[in-house]
């Protein structure tokens, strides 16, 4: 089940919200749980016991992790190696034959179990949880959190759905007060619905209308296409993945509050930024900064002289690649970030700070689009020939029909409106336009109500479009839904 389907909107979620918001409060991480069981059961049943396991696993190495009193330092470090290995191992399992298959060892075994194997798909949210339960063990063994004593808040925490499909990444420390009760009022799930909506509109709206173009230039076997196409594209692209991630990030924000849970923010502008270091303070937040903390940082505590700092931040970024998937294209894609920020800390940092803010700028968007070819492509020779589209290089340009460029060579007005749009919202209008607002109330706060019923009905208004727009066209998953 996706946020952005029919059957999430108008039964799921409405269902859930009725049952959730007038039970009582002692009942209410009971209907938590219960609705993110069967939000995952829906897509994926067959990995419910898969989940419920990992959830029992971890719940009780917590507990034992927590028994310091009892247990020699070494014996706990060998507890929570083991539960490091576990979680890794499972989510490294699933990526390795997503990716790979079983390859040679399909000979070695039985041709039920091979073809059961063959058969099989990544766990949904499996990234995610694997994340969020290694910081947990970490926190626990490092003493920055207690374990969590009740198994029902545990498994909150672990399953919750607002958070499962995209994140973002939240550390037990987080959400440890509010799972203890959350609490729910108006003016939260007010806040709550708004941001969902923001979210849905920059999903469908912007995101899937880029995707069109996007997917037609990148789908294809070769870089088939005009310099000027090239370039339209990896724009279009860009702004796209921003707008998808972000627009999900909001719509779990959204759905947390008005359950009463706060989560953390994910994306903070990212296209402002003036350096690939600032680039990863902005984007996906609680990925870059769970890297910062459980992996940099133990490494800079043992930081190998001379050549200590770039070599952890490579390893970080070849790390944060892998997250992502196990093709090259995702490990170049986090080789070049790291090559960028490890540059920068050396001296290319110094450089940019002599220079305008313009020309940082810009040095920051073509490394960021020069990545996100690599990302996206499918392999890392196709990437190399759009390159060479993106200098200039037409030779050897053929015309593909039509059934396999649609809706190229056609760009249709809707998708200017949406990268119009894209364009406008990647910077911060939003803040500065709320700003203003505030500015504006506090000299005529008798204008409250009709500005926030403007505020509901321009939101409300987009909501329509997008579910008109989503009937109406091709489901597009979030992209960041299969790492």
């Amino acid at each position: 089940m996706n946020f952005n389907t029919a059957l999430f909107l108008f039964l799921f979620l409405p269902a859930f919200l009725v049952i959730y918001l007038v039970a009582r409060p002692h009942l209410r991480l009971w209907i938590a749980l219960g609705a993110s069981l069967l939000f995952y059961a829906w897509g994926q049943v067959f990995y419910i016991p898969l989940m419920l396991g990992v959830i029992w696993f971890n719940y009780r190495l917590g507990l034992r992790l927590a028994q310091s009193g009892a247990d020699s330092h070494r014996s706990l470090r060998g507890w929570l190696v083991l539960g490091i290995v576990a979680n890794a191992g499972i989510l490294i399992f699933f990526k390795m034959l997503v990716t790979f298959g079983i390859g040679p060892f399909e000979q070695l075994m039985p041709e039920r179990i091979a073809s059961w194997l063959q058969s099989l798909i990544f766990p949904l949210g499996l990234s995610y949880i694997s994340f969020q339960v290694i910081s947990y063990l970490l926190d626990i063994y490092s003493g920055s959190v207690k374990a969590e004593r009740k198994l029902l808040n545990f498994s909150v925490y672990v399953l919750l759905f607002p958070k499962l499909l995209v994140g973002p990444i939240a550390r037990y420390r987080s959400l440890a007060d509010q799972l203890a009760e959350p609490t729910v009022s108006r003016e939260l799930v007010a806040e709550g619905i708004r941001r969902f909506l923001q979210g849905f509109a920059k999903k469908v709206l912007i995101a899937d209308v880029l995707a069109k173009l996007v997917n037609a230039v990148f789908d294809q076997s070769g870089a088939m296409i005009q310099p000027h196409i090239a370039w339209l594209a990896l724009a279009a692209y860009a702004l796209q993945i921003y707008f998808d991630f972000s627009g999900y990030t909001d719509m779990a924000i959204g759905l947390g509050r008005m359950m009463g849970f706060r989560f953390i923010e994910n994306f903070n502008y990212p296209y402002i930024s003036q350096s690939i270091g600032e680039f990863w303070r902005r984007w996906h937040i609680s990925l870059s900064s769970w890297f910062r903390d459980y992996v940099f940082y133990p490494l800079e505590r043992r930081r190998i002289r001379f050549i200590g700092q770039p070599l952890n931040i490579l390893i970080v970024f070849l790390l944060t690649g892998l997250w992502h998937g196990l093709a090259p294209t995702y490990v170049v894609w986090g080789l070049l970030h790291g090559i960028f920020i490890a540059f920068e800390g050396l001296f290319l940092g110094r450089a940019l700070n002599r220079l305008y803010r313009p020309f940082r700028h810009a040095y920051a968007v073509a490394a960021i689009l020069l990545t996100w070819l690599v990302f996206r492509s499918p392999s890392p020779a196709f990437a190399l020939e759009y390159l060479s589209r993106l200098a200039g290089n037409t030779a050897g340009i053929t015309t593909l029909p039509f059934t396999l460029t649609s809706p190229l060579p056609f760009i249709e007005p809707s998708f200017w409106l949406a990268f119009f749009f894209a364009v406008l919202l990647s910077m911060p209008v939003a803040p500065l336009v709320e700003s203003m607002a505030r500015d504006f109330l506090g000299r005529r706060p008798n204008l409250t109500l009709p500005l926030t019923a403007l505020n509901d009905f321009i939101l409300l208004f987009l909501f329509v479009l997008a579910v008109g727009a989503m009937t109406s066209s091709k489901f597009l998953p979030g992209i960041y839904g299969r790492f």
